[in-house]
């Protein structure tokens, strides 16, 4: 049964389990995702993420759609990812990314990062395997690939809201990556000793078992620095951003715009490095409920969506006027 295991290692089945799910789930799948970036040696190689799918989650009007990056990484029976909680009550959120900022729309909803808090966000994850043997790579490797890929995939999204007006400007696209293992995760118990884990006789003494954990860690110097070129690189190829930003600035308003700013270049530049700080990490065999979650919460904050504006098509480009 030597053709099994191999196999199984490839990771092949794990992805082609992993597309019908989200096949099911109404999600378009276009295979892997390749994109370039710098290696180690700072020379830039083609990389990719196993799958990208896409899903329209509205259309009456208007286009709201889901596009998610998926990594997957099978481990033999036996294995856990272990991660430490989040040390601090205090967390950076925003796990799902969008090109919200460059368009007349807003959605004002909490759903999404009540969704993030039910899941749990941690750091600092170890792989155990089922002799005991220990690895500090863990899920590393594939939350690497995602990262990386992540502000590629959100230059592309700003592109296409910077040169279309589809249904006037009510089009957002929302972006999430994910990490999809065999493996058991588990996450360390809160207020724990280092004699507590001594003391242990069964893992399940010390850790609890996740359908999933959100991977929560600031860019290191060379992911922020491969974002922020992204972010360069957009901001020096499309001038007409500065007016769309001017523009948008003239219709956000309101009393809800009183202690909110709209967005600057600043911002946007920052966004390039935010969505590669989360990562998504489901055991497989939960996915599917994990990601009807997730769905179901976008379209909670999609309910709440308010129009602040129009995007129309002149003779000489794109233009936001006020409702």
């Amino acid at each position: 049964m030597n053709w099994k295991k191999g196999l199984l290692r490839t990771g092949l089945p794990l992805e082609y389990v992993t597309s019908g799910i989200l096949n099911n789930k109404g999600h378009e799948i276009f295979g892997d995702y390749p994109y370039i970036r710098p290696n180690e040696n700072k020379e830039l190689k083609e990389f990719s993420v196993d799958i990208r799918t896409h899903k329209c989650l509205a259309s009456n009007e208007r286009l709201f759609t889901l596009s998610m990056l998926i990594e997957c990484k099978y481990r033999q029976p036996g294995t856990s990812w272990i991660f430490s909680p989040y040390p601090s009550s205090i967390v950076p959120i925003g796990l799902v990314q969008s090109s919200e900022d460059l368009v007349p729309v807003r959605l004002n909803g909490s759903s999404v990062y009540e969704f993030e808090e039910s899941i749990g966000y941690c750091i600092s994850g170890v792989e155990l395997d089922s002799n005991g043997n220990g690895k500090t790579d863990g899920a590393k490797h594939g939350a690497f690939q995602l990262r990386f890929a992540m502000p590629v995939l959100l230059k592309s999204s700003f592109e296409h809201v910077l040169k279309y007006d589809w249904y006037e400007g009510r089009t957002i696209e929302l972006l999430c990556p994910i990490l999809v293992t065999t493996s058991e995760i588990r996450v360390i118990k809160p207020n724990l000793a280092l004699s507590d884990f001594d003391i242990a006789k069964e893992l399940d003494d010390v850790t609890e078992l996740r359908e999933a954990v959100i991977l929560n860690e600031g860019t290191g110097p060379q992911l922020k620095e491969f974002a922020d070129s992204l972010a360069d690189e957009f901001v020096k190829n499309h001038p007409e951003l500065q007016n769309r930003l001017s523009e948008l600035d003239t219709v956000l308003v309101g009393e809800e715009w009183e202690k909110r700013y709209s967005p600057d270049i600043d911002t946007i530049k920052r966004i390039f490095s935010s969505s590669a700080e989360r990562v998504l990490i489901v055991n497989y065999e939960y996915l599917d409920i994990i990601i009807e979650r997730l769905e179901s919460a976008i379209m909670k904050d999609i309910e709440n969506e308010e129009v602040y504006g129009k995007i129309i098509k002149f003779k000489d480009g794109l233009q936001i006027i006020k409702n």
